[in-house]
């Protein structure tokens, strides 16, 4: 299946909605979307997660398809005048399981991911074209207290070298709403970038959840600005 057929699928997931008084047994599903920019592009990225024996909160199996898609201009040579435009489309499919408690939630998946990369113009690389590897990934909800919550991502997959690390602790300012710091680091075919700001987590929008942040960025070349983000999910 293309990526463009799996981000047709994905759409179609996020535009789905449940029943009214449907009652929450068998497999259930959280689909996410999130639209990041920052000063040399723009990522888009959506999925779902399946979720099999009882309700999305409590422990058990889990599997996620995701897929994005971004664009970035940068200069390859700082001397150089002309920059150069990046394309990429990613695609995950993982499975794995769901740790719940009192103290938050943890998902533990591996399996597989596409990773797709061009240049405009097509210049020599090494890093173009398809890659298909093996990929994990950790998420994590913690809640050391009522008024703390501290959201984890971790990933990594082969293909392309890609990976991942973002930490937010949050304090909590409302009912299900926390605010904090972020601090993110990620890689892809060798380069790295970082990401320093603030979230705001838990706003309600009827059926959807939203999270928005913004920041700082350090990116490939030593060059910086700022950046947002916003990020939607909705238990179907």
């Amino acid at each position: 299946m293309g990526l463009r057929r799996v981000i047709g699928v994905l759409v179609l997931v996020w535009s789905g909605a449940a029943a009214a008084g449907e009652p929450v047994i068998g497999p259930r599903i959280t689909s996410f979307l999130g639209i990041e920019g920052a000063f040399d592009g723009a990522h888009l990225s959506s999925g779902f997660d399946v979720t099999l024996g009882g309700q999305v909160d409590r422990r058990g199996f889990v599997a996620r398809l995701t897929g994005g898609s971004g664009v970035s201009r940068f200069r390859i040579d700082p001397v150089l005048p002309d920059r150069v435009g990046e394309i990429t489309q990613t695609g995950r499919l993982l499975a794995g399981w769901r740790e719940a408690g009192a103290w938050g939630e943890v998902r533990l998946l591996a399996g597989l991911a596409l990773e797709h990369r061009r240049l405009s113009p097509a210049l020599p690389d090494r890093h173009l074209g398809l890659a298909i590897g093996p990929a994990v990934a950790l998420d994590a909800w913690l809640t050391p207290h009522p008024a703390v919550a501290v959201q984890v991502h971790a990933a990594y997959t082969t293909a392309m070298q890609a990976w991942t690390v973002r930490v937010a602790p949050g304090l909590a300012v409302g009912e299900g709403l926390f605010t904090g710091p972020e601090a993110s680091l990620s890689g892809h075919h060798g380069t790295l970038r970082t990401r320093l700001g603030w979230h705001l987590t838990g706003l309600r929008l009827g059926p959807l959840g939203l999270r928005v942040s913004g920041g700082w960025a350090f990116d490939r070349g030593g060059r910086n600005g700022a950046y947002g983000g916003i990020a939607l999910w909705r238990n179907h």
